[in-house]
């Protein structure tokens, strides 16, 4: 007869694993917690309860939501007429996803964003409900916030009264969600080639007729369209393109334009992306005509890629949980995994990335309070700027391998799709890669900045600044490491400016560009938490960061590795 107990016992380890993996949220993130007690200051006690509350709201059922929208038989189908042959170019979702974006509306994400000022605490709440992936409502979240940023920056008052009001809604179901529609067959990096056309409407001044195609419109379903386009007289290039508000339907009509279909994607599958024709569809422009592009690189798709990577701090944060509750549950020889050296080596590796995109991206978001508050300085906006593209590009990069990471951890299991999310997380990982500037794009745009606008010395100056204010002893050795790497990386940028290398270099400047930051911002950390008391979690954390990604020390060289990664791995 066989013996059926161990069989019985790891599957009772499988279903302890799974009901853990959402339990206290918010006190199983103290990291999370310190940080935002150092970023909202006073503000964090009143805070704090709403933030309990949307931790549990995205929790377990929302997961459960997530997974229903995603199943294939689920996913968002195109309907092109009604029932008596009229157009209405609708996009027809699941349910589960309607439920899903509920709580996402209802957490007040983008309702805070009507003060400016707030985005540390719209990002708090993003980070809660991105452990879930795209989730099918992250990606209409940022281009909403992109669309809000854009009225209250440039649009007149009559604009702002018509449409800030349903973007900031709570109400899901009531809500005015957008979308920004750049991407054409031929531009896509290259938005110069754009050649969707907007022409004055007559006896309407401000208003035009936009005509042309779009190649990759993601929220297709959205009520309000940001799209670029090229008005007539106007010269080649991006210098040629303004930027419009779209209205999805006037006076109940689909507005001249024709959905041809929808995206078979490889992620962010319960999200409807799709190929737009716009056929004579009226918009206004909405800032200078021939400031279109710098307003959308500089405006929207800012927002975009802060929000990108606080998607890929959700995504990293849930790939540790998963593989970390798995790791302390699953046995093998004798043993449960989690004591195994090679599988604390993935932990730490994998924490090590998240605390450090976490660190980084809030930074940035407490920056970006600062501008908006009429508190930052010129060089303050150049600094956020290059800060925000390195940012989105890392946080990206980081978040597929820690996924990667978190399906060796679970070794067969973590390739079947019923099993975990991480496959869908990793799929997500791998489109945010690409979405609002692919690797290569935003390092040559840091390329262009440094070259045109001298905004390295900003953001340098800003760094050192920072350096200058890490006082504390136990952090004198790491500060002195990471001011050793701001001397190597201000003499590299400028031999990449000055010798001409050009693009061929510039990847490799920003790679330590990116670790520069990662380090100084949990340098930053550390020190508030040391003043504050907090504890002494991040100590071991920078020292494991210098070893392996500033000295790549071998193990078998420094066998203190052994002891940090196992240190690392056992923190929350």
């Amino acid at each position: 007869m066989i013996d059926q107990s161990a069989t019985a016992a790891a599957r009772a380890d499988l279903d302890a694993w799974r009901a853990g993996v959402w339990s206290k949220r918010l006190e199983d993130d103290p990291a999370f917690l310190r940080l935002l007690r150092r970023h909202l200051g006073a503000r964090y006690a009143a805070l704090e309860p709403e933030l309990h509350r949307v931790a549990e709201a995205s929790g377990a059922a929302l997961d459960r939501l997530v997974i229903e929208s995603n199943r294939d038989e689920n996913l968002p189908a195109l309907r092109r007429h009604d029932a008596d042959g009229r157009p209405v170019e609708a996009v027809v979702f699941h349910p589960s996803y309607h439920a899903a974006g509920r709580v996402f509306w209802d957490s007040g994400l983008l309702s805070v964003l009507g003060e400016p000022g707030s985005d540390v605490l719209c990002g708090a709440r993003a980070y809660l409900l991105d452990q879930h992936g795209e989730a099918g409502h992250a990606c209409p979240v940022a281009c909403t916030a992109g669309a809000i940023k854009l009225l209250q920056k440039l649009g007149t008052e009559d604009q702002r009264a018509r449409y800030l009001p349903a973007l900031l809604a709570r109400d899901y179901d009531r809500r005015l969600h957008a979308a920004q529609f750049v991407t054409e067959i031929q531009g896509g990096s290259d938005v110069g080639l754009n050649a969707c056309r907007a022409a004055p409407e007559p006896g309407r001044p401000g208003w035009y007729r936009i005509s042309g195609e779009k190649w990759f419109c993601s929220v297709a379903d959205a009520g309000l369209f940001v799209v670029s386009a090229r008005l007539d007289g106007a010269p080649a290039g991006t210098r040629g393109l303004g930027l419009f508000l779209v209205p999805r339907t006037l006076d109940g009509r689909v507005n001249g334009f024709a959905l041809r279909r929808l995206k078979y994607k490889l992620g962010t599958r319960s999200m409807a992306t799709g190929e737009i024709e716009f056929d004579g569809a009226l918009g206004e422009a909405i800032g200078p005509s021939d400031q279109g592009f710098r307003n959308l690189v500089g405006i929207v798709l800012d927002a975009s890629r802060v929000h990108n990577a606080l998607a890929a701090c959700g995504i990293q944060r849930r790939a540790l949980v998963e593989a970390r509750g798995y790791a302390r549950h699953r046995q093998a020889f004798g043993a449960r995994i989690a004591g195994f050296a090679p599988v604390q080596e993935i932990l730490a590796r994998m924490r090590l990335r998240g605390l450090a995109g976490l660190a980084t991206t809030f930074r940035l978001l407490a920056m970006t309070d600062r501008c908006e508050r009429g508190e930052g300085d010129e060089a303050l906006v150049g600094a956020r700027r290059i800060g925000v593209m390195i940012n989105k590009y890392w946080t990206a990069l980081a978040s597929t391998r820690s996924v990667r990471d978190g399906i060796e951890i679970l070794g067969g299991n973590g390739t079947i799709e019923d099993f975990s999310v991480l496959p869908r997380l990793y799929r997500d990982a791998i489109v945010i890669e690409s979405w609002e500037g692919t690797h290569n794009t935003l390092c040559a745009q840091v390329l262009r900045d440094f070259a045109e606008r001298g905004l390295h010395r900003a953001w340098l100056g800003r760094l050192s600044a920072e350096l200058d204010g890490i006082v504390r002893p136990e952090l004198r050795d790491h500060a002195g490491a990471a001011r050793d790497l701001l001397d190597v990386v201000a003499a590299r940028i400028e031999a990449l400016l000055g010798a001409g290398a050009g693009s061929a270099s510039v990847r490799s400047v920003v790679d330590r560009m990116c670790r520069l930051t990662d380090l100084a911002a949990l340098l930053s950390q550390a020190q508030w938490e040391l003043e504050a008391g907090e504890g002494e979690d991040l100590l071991p954390v920078l020292r494991l960061y210098r070893l392996l990604e500033l000295e790549r020390a071998d193990p078998m060289e420094r066998p203190e590795l052994v002891a940090l990664n196992r240190a690392v791995a056992a923190q929350l």
